[in-house]
């Protein structure tokens, strides 16, 4: 009976092995290493952002006597915003929307607190933190892309505005021509700032790397390659100082139609 079991488990044992090569078999699919042009990029997370933004503040503790506005209100410049108690008024010093409103009617504002905002909705940067050593290579006037999870397929152009710290961060103000109407303050978008472009790299597809490993066909052999990844375009990744040539082949998993 016990070598009766035995039988049945290495059967169990062998038969899923072949049924791993099965499912694995064609899985993989060989693809040469060429040599090309690739765009080195700094990669970074930007928010959306308005140019024009005013904030109703006080110094001292007063009552509202009267809101005029109310959160989404477009308004002129000139048109009144919020009255207090004092007598101070508040009136839009250039057309937008109204953003916040904290306060009502009758009630207390404390001082140096955002009573009201208004922004102009039309004028927008993204902002984006760089970090140290991409700071350094980062200039005005670069060609920047963006892009939006929620607006796929779409990607739009800019240019570096502006470089600056703050507070230990490294900023970048970038500019970004006919941004949607729908993209608004807050919202997030992935930024790709062009730095400069490797004319002649050695280039594989970014799929095929694993925990910085390729596994490789060398004269019919398969075998583990460590390679070191420079630049990254999205799809293809240069390597760096490696004995991989163009006449070996790089297995990268099939995508899925």
């Amino acid at each position: 009976m016990r070598r009766f079991v035995w039988v049945l488990v290495l059967g169990f044992v062998l038969g899923a092995g072949a049924l791993v090569v099965m499912l694995t078999r064609g899985a993989h699919e060989s693809v040469h290493p060429r040599r090309g042009a690739i765009t080195e990029a700094i990669y970074g997370l930007g928010k959306v952002k308005t140019t024009h933004r005013f904030d109703v503040k006080i110094g001292f503790i007063s009552t509202v006597r009267q809101l005029y506005v109310r959160e989404g209100d477009q308004v002129k410049a000139g048109d009144r915003l919020i009255e207090f108690d004092s007598g101070v008024l508040f009136k839009a010093p250039f057309a937008g929307t109204v953003t916040l409103t904290t306060s009502q009617k009758g009630e207390t504002s404390l001082p140096q607190v955002p009573i009201v905002r208004l922004e102009d909705l039309q004028d927008r940067y993204i902002e984006v933190s760089i970090e140290q050593q991409g700071a350094l290579r980062v200039k005005p006037d670069q060609k920047v892309k963006i892009s939006f999870e929620s607006i796929r397929g779409q990607t739009l152009e800019g240019k570096v505005l502006t470089l600056f710290p703050r507070e230990d961060e490294f900023l970048a103000h970038i500019e970004v021509a006919n941004l949607p109407e729908n993209v608004l303050p807050g919202m997030t978008a992935d930024v790709s700032i062009e730095v400069g472009q490797i004319p002649d790299a050695l280039l594989i597809p970014l799929s095929a790397v694993r925990g910085g490993y390729i596994t490789v066909k060398k004269n019919g052999k398969k075998q583990k390659l460590h390679v070191d990844i420079g630049h990254v375009d999205g799809l293809w990744a240069e390597v760096r100082g490696s004995e991989l040539t163009v006449e070996d082949e790089v297995l990268v998993l099939k995508s899925k139609e």
